[in-house]
């Protein structure tokens, strides 16, 4: 089941997930949940450096991320979103990233 982003004292908590860059400049954002890692678009604001995820046509927060992750975004077309399953085998998608100022 998909859990949505929380607010907590006014400041919205993202999901947790990890952003990496390889050697090569190519993006990957690690979830600890599955349901995220199936989703079917990285959005990411280059103006106030937030990722969310487009999963079912909603919009999740992922985080924030520093102004040279959000640089590599720019750079790419696509992101590598990786999870384990339950089972613990390893899941590997990538989607395209849109980059705008919402």
């Amino acid at each position: 089941m998909i859990a949505e982003a929380l607010e907590q004292e006014g400041h919205e908590v993202g999901i947790n997930a990890a952003f990496m860059s390889n050697h090569r400049g190519q993006v990957c954002i690690a979830f600890s949940d599955p349901v995220y890692a199936r989703a079917d678009t990285i959005l990411v604001n280059s103006k106030n450096l937030s990722v969310h995820a487009i999963l079912h046509e909603n919009s999740f927060f992922i985080g924030t991320v520093s102004e040279v992750m959000a640089h590599t975004f720019e750079n790419n077309k696509e992101a590598l979103l990786t999870a384990i399953r339950p089972d613990g085998s390893l899941l590997e998608l990538s989607v395209p990233i849109e980059v705008g100022n919402a």
